[in-house]
């Protein structure tokens, strides 16, 4: 028998009957596959930063989380153009 967890999208087969608010039997296995496919779909959003906003403190941790080097005595503005041309 196939369960699926309603909250993890997970699906397992096991010889025995699996109890739990969150466990259900799925009956027909492309209907299993094809609602976790659908339920864990998620949309790509591509999110605007605008880089003058950024303190400069705010640039160098920004290109520390997307690992492009920096050099922290620079001004603003070169930061600035270093993380834009790295993202060309």
């Amino acid at each position: 028998m196939k369960y699926k967890n309603t909250k993890t999208g997970a699906i397992v087969d096991s010889p025995f009957k699996i109890f739990g608010k969150n466990w259900v039997e799925v009956t027909d296995e492309k209907e299993g596959l094809q609602k976790t496919v659908e339920e864990t779909t998620e949309e790509y959003v591509e999110e605007e930063i605008d880089l003058e906003q950024m303190t400069k403190s705010q640039l160098i941790e920004f290109a520390k989380e997307h690992d492009i080097e920096v050099n922290e005595k620079d001004t603003k503005a070169v930061i600035i153009e270093t993380i834009t041309k790295a993202f060309e």
